[in-house]
């Protein structure tokens, strides 16, 4: 009877996180801005090292002279443009085409965009 209770416990409980999350008009794992948690992982993963966690650059990154990523300089270019420059590279930045799937490359310009 308790683990029947506690399966319907949690079954409810996905059925609420995912009415409320239609509800909003997002998905879950996403926020507003069209990034999910995935691409949130990857930007740490393959991009924080250099430009760090919050997109101002880490230690290693300023001294590369990366760009900010919360920028107007950065945020004003297209995400064509950003794509671009994740998959050709640029400057000290490698290209990451051969490394990242083109969907990973959109999810992470996805992300930049939500970088403040």
């Amino acid at each position: 009877m308790r683990r029947e209770l506690r399966v319907f416990t949690r079954l409810l409980l996905v059925a609420v996180g995912l009415g409320l999350s239609f509800c909003t008009g997002t998905a879950v794992g996403q926020d507003q801005g069209g990034a999910s948690d995935a691409s949130k992982a990857l930007f740490s993963s393959r991009c924080a090292m250099c430009h760090g966690a919050d997109g101002h650059g880490s230690e290693m990154g300023k001294s590369l002279k990366v760009k900010d990523l919360t920028s107007k300089e950065v945020q004003s270019q297209s995400d064509a443009q950003l794509s671009h420059v994740i998959a050709e590279g640029q400057n000290n930045m490698p290209p990451f085409k051969g490394s990242l799937k083109k969907e990973e490359i959109t999810d992470l310009v996805r992300y930049l965009r939500t970088l403040k």
